[in-house]
């Protein structure tokens, strides 16, 4: 006997059904306007009920293809390399210009100093093993930019003398949601603190991926 769909959790649900768009949309039994328009639905809405209808009327469900073509993928982006085992990452940069980017743990505190250079923290890949994470920012005459992935809480605590502090709206108001605090001063710099790729843009991508492997 089904389990009622208002006990299984949300999450679960919002996956497969997911999956199953990925999969119907790879294999060009629908638009991609009508894609992205249920896939909006799939991510956006907390009603199970609702977020179900939009496969109600797909025959084709994800295969064991799909699911090893999702593994590999997901298997790729975790492969990281641990260089800070001691949970403090410090940064120093001076007339240069440097980005941390792709899968990499991050350090439960990271110390940036930046000196006449342009320096860019991107979270969009990045593995986090600690619930809040520290930045602490010392900026002269440099642009700082940090990336984060929707869903991240950040916290912006820095302070600017003669310079300019950017936090468009990103991520979750949940307070037990992931978490970037950042502290720290910026003088005659810049910090620019914004969404590097949305949900959406993510599963658009990926289901690219699958419909040109089979196609």
């Amino acid at each position: 006997m089904p389990v009622n769909i208002e006990d299984r959790p949300l999450k679960k649900i919002r996956e497969e059904v997911i999956d199953q768009l990925v999969m119907n949309y790879a294999h060009q039994e629908i638009t991609l306007e009508a894609f992205e328009k249920r896939l909006d639905v799939a991510i956006d809405t907390e009603d199970r009920a609702l977020i179900m209808e939009q496969v109600a009327d797909l025959e084709l469900k994800a295969d064991d293809q799909y699911q090893k073509t999702k593994q590999a993928k997901l298997s790729r982006d975790e492969h990281f390399f641990d260089s800070n085992p001691d949970n403090h990452e410090k940064i120093f940069r001076v007339l240069s210009s440097s980005k941390r980017a792709g899968p990499w743990v991050v350090s439960k505190k990271i110390s940036v100093k930046s000196i006449l250079s342009d320096h860019t923290l991107d979270f969009t890949d990045a593995i986090f093993n600690h619930s809040v994470v520290h930045i602490k920012l010392f900026s002269l005459l440099t642009s700082v930019t940090i990336l984060v992935p929707e869903g991240v809480r950040v916290v912006c605590n820095a302070s600017s003398f003669m310079g300019s502090i950017n936090t468009r709206a990103f991520g979750s108001a949940d307070e037990n949601a992931q978490t970037i605090v950042v502290q720290g001063i910026c003088i005659l710099s810049s910090l620019d603190i914004k969404i590097r790729v949305t949900m959406k843009e993510r599963w658009l991508s990926f289901a690219d991926g699958v419909k040109d492997m089979f196609n």
